[in-house]
């Protein structure tokens, strides 16, 4: 019975422990992704990461080595966030091309219209990294890149775009896309579901779409 609650109560105690640090850990993210999106990435400090955190510097390194895996965190979650919104928007539709292509990219520009730091930053900073950590974090924007590849080539396939240059075509309805932050806010006429409604249109117009 005795060694029963010890073993219990140890349990409890590594569960609190546990859910402390994965508290820490955000916080000290979100208070990294504030420090590069204010300062750059040579312009952000551990120190003022910690202090923002509420934490010691030692503290913010016992979760990441360097401001590099600091940053590749925040790129890397983003991506994959970015990642998997566009693909969920993609299972709620058929296997038209336009329907497709007008679905990922609005997923798209709402998950930049609704995390603008993330992506000023994603985008901003990346060039930073190191070859090792880059590689880390471009794995699932390459593979976005190429989900919108292959639908368009559906699309021209089928006759329904009229896209010479696929390839071009997508980095320019992406970059289109990476721009939102510089100019939507929250509190503006148009709310983050607009906006990626009526860039779902434009990239439609640029593929050459029409019923």
């Amino acid at each position: 019975m005795l060694v029963g609650a010890i073993c219990a109560y140890c349990a409890g105690m590594n569960s609190r422990s546990n859910g402390a640090s994965s508290s820490i850990r955000e916080r000290i993210l979100e208070t990294a992704l504030d420090e590069f999106y204010e300062c750059g990435f040579h312009g952000a400090t551990m120190r003022n990461i910690a202090n923002a955190a509420g934490c010691s510097a030692a503290n913010v390194y016992n979760h990441f080595e360097n401001k590099s895996e600091l940053l590749v965190e925040i790129l890397r979650r983003a991506s994959d966030e970015q990642f998997t919104a566009t693909r969920n928007a993609l299972r709620k539709v058929g296997d038209d091309p336009a329907e497709r292509w007008r679905a990922a990219v609005a997923a798209h520009a709402l998950y930049t219209a609704r995390n603008p730091r993330a992506c000023l930053v994603a985008n901003s900073e990346l060039r930073y990294l190191g070859p090792l950590d880059r590689k880390r974090v471009v794995g699932s924007r390459d593979a976005q890149e190429q989900l919108f590849v292959d639908i368009a080539e559906d699309g021209v396939e089928q006759g329904l775009f009229t896209l010479e240059r696929v390839h071009q075509g997508v980095t320019a309805v992406l970059t289109m896309c990476a721009g939102i932050p510089l100019w939507f806010r929250e509190d503006g006429p148009l709310s983050a579901q607009e906006v990626a409604d009526d860039f779902a249109g434009y990239a439609l117009n640029l593929v050459g779409y029409s019923r």
